[in-house]
């Protein structure tokens, strides 16, 4: 019992580093709800496999920084099987087209009144490393190094 509670531990901290560092570069691009699909979680995480308490350990771990999501499967039967997570910081569930398609697809498709989305990284950008991104939330709260050259202005 004390080593699952480690390793939910060990997943929490993780988790929250990625929430903090995922909400901030949402703000730095002017963004209410990011997508992160599976290759950029397997990398954030360092996981290859989802089982369906991690993703939904995750969920609850982000709520803080993102109290709205949608979660997409890559299958219907297989909650192990995470395609993507629509997160967001405002209700998103009624501004997302149904159906199968892809993320950039449902994207497009939301309404103009939708909250400002989009895919955090895309094309060939991908997700930083836990290393990295703990190293530039350091450097922030540090007062080493500020991101306002990169805020989008509205």
């Amino acid at each position: 019992m004390a080593e699952r509670e480690t390793h939910r531990d060990a997943c929490r901290r993780q988790h929250r580093v990625i929430a903090n560092y995922v909400a901030l570069e949402a703000w730095l691009r002017g963004l209410d709800c990011v997508v992160l699909d599976r290759r950029d979680l397997q990398r954030l995480l360092g996981l290859e496999r989802f089982k369906s308490a991690r993703v939904a350990w995750m969920l609850t771990d982000f709520q803080p920084w993102f109290p709205y999501h949608v979660a997409y499967y890559r299958t219907a039967s297989g909650l192990s099987s995470i395609g993507s997570l629509f997160l967001s910081r405002v209700p998103i569930e009624g501004h997302l087209p149904v159906g199968s398609m892809s993320d950039e697809r449902r994207i497009e498709r939301m309404d103009p009144d939708s909250p400002r989305t989009a895919i955090l990284w895309k094309g060939a950008t991908s997700a930083p490393s836990e290393a990295k991104i703990v190293s530039k939330l350091a450097l922030y709260a540090a007062g080493l190094d500020a991101p306002s050259e990169r805020r989008r202005r509205s």
